[in-house]
This record gives structure tokens, C-alpha cells and sequence, in this order.
């Protein structure tokens, strides 16, 4: 978290303030992104949501109805400050709030024992007070800070979600962009026991364009790319289909073609290691196994 330390010094020189919306905006932003992405669970009682993740949903209805993307995206690429200005608004409206009532003040007692010396807040406040060589040492150890922040979160989060890959969901907030590697190279597996290209979304015959290919699974579950996770859709299919969990029936369909394509592939005398990795998935039922998972 940057801030310009000549513009935020306390009269005496030692400390640095810190205002709570320019916190909030932070918090927003992760949030938003951690539950756009994964929506994961965040506490015992999944009627009753933590506030910062209920606000977070309501600007993600927001976005999403303002923009008519569906899709998940990335802050900085959402443009939301602009394309739900006033909502957007009352959202740090209400983290700051949030901040003030129950959060920046329980940060100074660890397990019931006070905290000296981190920073300094008066419950309601607007801002809170940081001695000027306690910031520049969180700074310059930043990346010990965000691994020991990450791996806590990630033991918080595993007592509410059987989710897979948890800790690069988690790590995966901080990085600037979701790298997602070309898929090309598994056309010509699915091709062979799909070789008229029908849609696996709609079962209609693709015919003028180029075949998309679409994780059954959602990629933002598994963050992986699996033979037996992969199969030909329309690209309005891909596109519409979004991050929703798939049905039961479809991962009957996904387990039975998986099957057909671990047979012809033996035929054909095809053994490489996505066939292996297609044996094992069937071997061990991991289609069902990550399925199981996603749904928490």
C-alpha cells in the first residue's frame, strides 16, 4: 500500500496517517476480485457472510448489471469506478464505516493480547497513526508480509471450503493479471473421439467457426489445464456458460467421454503424458472428486 509520507505527516514528524478510505479502497478491490473469481466462503455460518465480502457482492451485482459482463474480471480492467460511479461510492462508504465499527480497533489485540507499538487508532476515527519506521520496515519487507498475510488467510479459508488450489486462489489476488496458457494443443485429442465437433454445452454441430474450447470445471477452480477437464464448445456456449458450476449431468457426460477418449487413445497407441494424466483422473475420479470440491 503506497502513500506520499511528505502529505500525510503528523504535526510532530514521527508518524504517518493513514486515512481508513484509502484502506477501504484496497479492501474493496480485494474482495472484489477474491469473490468475483471464487466466491468462497468466509465464515462458520454461510447465511450470515462476513460484511466486507456482502458489500463486495452487492458492487459486483452492481458491475455487472451496469456493464452486462458476467464474466469474471479483474479490478483494473473492470473500469467500475466509472461504470458504477455511485455505487461504487457508498461501497467505500460502507467499508469505512465497517473499518470504524469492528475491524481497525480488534487488529491491536492478537489471540486477547494487546498490540504496542503497530500503529496507533482511536475507535471511530478516521484515520489511524503509524510511527514512520515501523512503515518503512513493513515496506521493506513487504514480500515476507503478503507470504505470512497469504498463508494465514489461506489456513482461515480451508476451515470453510473444500475448494482445490487454495493458496494460488489466494495468491493469485495480488498479481497484476490471471496468466492463462493457449489451449490449441488439445484439439487434436478431443478430436478424436469428437470428430464431428458437437458442442458439449448445447450437443449442436459446430460448423462455420473454429471449435472454442471450455473447461467443464471452471479454470478459476482448478487453476490447471486437464485433458479430462477439457472439451469442444460454440464460442458463444464458452462465453455464455461463465463460471457456473456445471450440473450433475454434465460431469456424467464429461466421466463417460473421458472413458471413450482413454480407449482410443490407447488404441491408437497414444501414450504421452496427457494421456496419463487422463488415466489417472479416471483411475482416481478426480472429475468428481473437483467437482465435489467446487461446490464447497
Amino acid at each position: 500500500m503506497e502513500f506520499e509520507e511528505e502529505t500525510l505527516l503528523d504535526s510532530d514528524n514521527n508518524k504517518v496517517e493513514i486515512q481508513l478510505r484509502d484502506i477501504a479502497k484496497k479492501v474493496l478491490r480485494y474482495y472484489f476480485e477474491q469473490t468475483i473469481f471464487f466466491n468462497l466462503q468466509q465464515s462458520s455460518n454461510p447465511l450470515k457472510p462476513p460484511v466486507l465480502v456482502t458489500i463486495a457482492k452487492k458492487l459486483i451485482g452492481d458491475y455487472q448489471g451496469y456493464s452486462g459482463n458476467v464474466k469474471p474480471v479483474k479490478w483494473f480492467r473492470s473500469n467500475i469506478e466509472s461504470v458504477c460511479e455511485k455505487e461504487y461510492q457508498k461501497a467505500v462508504n460502507a467499508i469505512v464505516t465497517a473499518l470504524k465499527t469492528d475491524v481497525s480497533y480488534r487488529f491491536l489485540r492478537v489471540e486477547g493480547i494487546e498490540v504496542e507499538g503497530v500503529y496507533q487508532y482511536a475507535k471511530k476515527a478516521d484515520s489511524l497513526f503509524m510511527d514512520i519506521a515501523n512503515l518503512r520496515v513493513l515496506k521493506e519487507n513487504s514480500l515476507l508480509v503478503f507470504d505470512a498475510i497469504n498463508y494465514r488467510w489461506t489456513q482461515m479459508l480451508e476451515n470453510f471450503n473444500t475448494s482445490p488450489r487454495l493458496s494460488k486462489k489466494v495468491r493469485i489476488i495480488d498479481e497484476d493479471q490471471i496468466r492463462r496458457k493457449p489451449l490449441g494443443k488439445f484439439s487434436s485429442y478431443i478430436k478424436t473421439e469428437n470428430p464431428s465437433c458437437e458442442c458439449f454445452l448445447c450437443g449442436r454441430s459446430i460448423d462455420s467457426e473454429t471449435p472454442a474450447i471450455d473447461h467443464v470445471i471452471p479454470w478459476s477452480y482448478l487453476y490447471s489445464d486437464d485433458l479430462w477437464n477439457l472439451v469442444f464448445a460454440h464460442q458463444s456456449c464458452n462465453s455464455s456458460k461463465s463460471n457456473v458450476i456445471p450440473s450433475e449431468e454434465m460431469i456424467q457426460r464429461l466421466e463417460a467421454r473421458n472413458k471413450r477418449l482413454c480407449v482410443l487413445m490407447e488404441q491408437q497407441g497414444k501414450l504421452d503424458k496427457h494421456v496419463s494424466e487422463l488415466q489417472m483422473a479416471i483411475d482416481h475420479n478426480l472429475v468428481r472428486k473437483f467437482w465435489v470440491s467446487c461446490q464447497g
